[in-house]
């Protein structure tokens, strides 16, 4: 697992914040195995110094990680191309961001959307302004190539490009300019019991929640009390129709279809039909992950991670090395 000039480097990452839910896995796991089957050299990266943002509970923080590790381990991503790592793990990540801290204005910090959004919940801490940095920082120690991101992290991305290309025009060309990943993008899942808000991790909308290790009676319980609308009319239309959109989304999702595909596939079915038929869907899906989940032993899982650490660990150190040779403190 090594640098070659033609092969393109692909860098995302998760935050280990509760349980792995399905919008998790659809949003962005499932398209991590996809990757790892394409010809590129894939890092990805429990974000648990991005988790701090939110001042977590220490012990839930722990076993967020452990679970989200574990997760991705038996999600199928292929490991003779891929990396799976977690970012506290290595330092380089944080060493890189101060670095990278010169080249970005506190003004274009201040406008980022997240920095607006979250502030009012957690407060405005450094942390918060400067997560964007961090998020350069991860992107660019493994001079990734391509960024498979959500709408809602294109603003960050932005800036990325921005600090590669100042620290470029003054030391060199040392880092890429990374792309957004052009491949289709994750499915953006919303809560089954408000469909206006995203799935989430937060037990104030469990039932609305599918998550990784659900049984198959709670899953198909969830999705029979699933909101939708009373047109009993199976259409995608997710502002007039947010439920049933929902319910499509995940099913294309899952059987990688499109939507017009899926959506004319139901369109004779009543709506309690077509909540069971998505919700079968769903447990097929989770159940290898459940299993290889489950058989998963602690030495198989240090192995792993000792691999994987030593060759996110080589990657850095060379960006690292470049990095400080063109600065003048090596």
């Amino acid at each position: 697992f090594i640098r070659i000039a033609d092969m393109k480097t692909v860098f995302s990452g998760i935050q280990p914040s509760g349980l792995v839910h399905l919008g998790n896995l659809l949003g962005a796991i499932n398209n991590w195995v996809k990757l790892s089957e394409k010809n590129s050299k894939n890092y990805f990266c429990i974000v648990d110094l991005h988790s701090l943002t939110g001042l977590p509970n220490k012990d839930d923080l722990n076993k967020s990680i452990s679970d989200t590790l574990k997760v991705l381990i038996a999600s199928g991503i292929n490991l003779d191309n891929s990396v799976i790592y977690i970012q506290s793990k290595l330092q380089e990540h944080a060493y890189l961001s101060w670095i990278l801290s010169n080249f970005c204005q506190v003004g274009e910090l201040q406008r980022m959307t997240q920095f607006k959004e979250k502030s009012s919940s957690f407060g405005t801490h450094s942390g918060l302004l400067t997560y964007p940095i961090l998020m350069a920082s991860d992107i660019l120690i493994h001079k990734a190539n391509e960024v498979p991101v959500g709408d809602d992290q294109t603003q960050h991305l932005e800036l990325t490009r921005n600090i590669a290309e100042r620290f470029n025009s003054n030391y060199g060309e040392i880092f890429p300019i990374p792309e957004k990943s052009i491949g289709k993008s994750g499915a953006r899942l919303m809560s089954l019991r408000h469909p206006e808000n995203k799935m989430s991790k937060s037990s104030d909308d469990i039932n609305g929640t599918i998550y990784f290790n659900d049984s198959k009676e709670s899953i198909l319980k969830k999705f029979k009390s699933s909101v939708t609308d009373s047109e009993n009319t199976i259409k995608y239309d997710p502002e007039l129709k947010p439920g049933i959109s929902n319910l499509i989304e995940i099913y294309a999702a899952i059987t990688d279809k499109e939507i017009k595909d899926s959506e004319k596939e139901f369109q004779n079915l009543q709506y309690g039909e077509f909540k069971i038929a998505v919700a079968e869907t769903v447990v097929d899906y989770l159940e290898p992950i459940k299993k290889k989940y489950e058989e998963l032993t602690t030495n198989d899982i240090k192995d792993i991670v000792e691999k994987n650490l030593k060759l996110a660990h080589e990657s850095a150190a060379e960006t690292i090395m470049e990095v400080e040779e063109a600065l003048g403190i090596n």
